[in-house]
């Protein structure tokens, strides 16, 4: 399970529904997309959508799209990731632009959903 948050959190509602949207729209992702409903997050907790990632494919699939979905905004967001085992990155509006930092930001999120393959497919 692969969590996220969309900082800064003034316009985060609206855009993490749009980025559950966006996601639920891949095939790979679609069913393991889920939302922690508004009353039942704490202040401290923006931290509300959360993607089931159990392979290197859905892994990929993911900071793809949350590449793609950056590219398309038009304020400066960041798309905090928070995986298993406390591998957390971040990826912002003008990174998502940037091949080589999305590439390496798939690279970590394979290794951290499979460290024991700890490469790409």
């Amino acid at each position: 399970m692969i969590t996220l948050s969309v900082h800064p959190d003034s316009p985060s509602a609206d855009a993490r529904r749009s980025l559950a949207s966006w996601l639920r729209a891949e095939d790979r992702l679609r069913d393991g997309v889920t939302t922690t409903p508004p009353d039942e997050v704490s202040a401290d907790d923006t931290d509300v959508l959360r993607v089931a990632v159990g392979d290197a494919g859905s892994a990929m699939v993911l900071v793809q799209a949350v590449a793609g979905w950056l590219t398309h905004r038009r304020e400066n967001l960041t798309v905090r990731l928070a995986g298993p085992d406390g591998w957390s990155a971040e990826l912002d509006v003008h990174q998502a632009r940037d091949m080589d930092q999305v590439t390496a930001l798939i690279e970590a999120a394979v290794r951290a959903v499979t460290p024991e393959e700890g490469r790409l497919p």
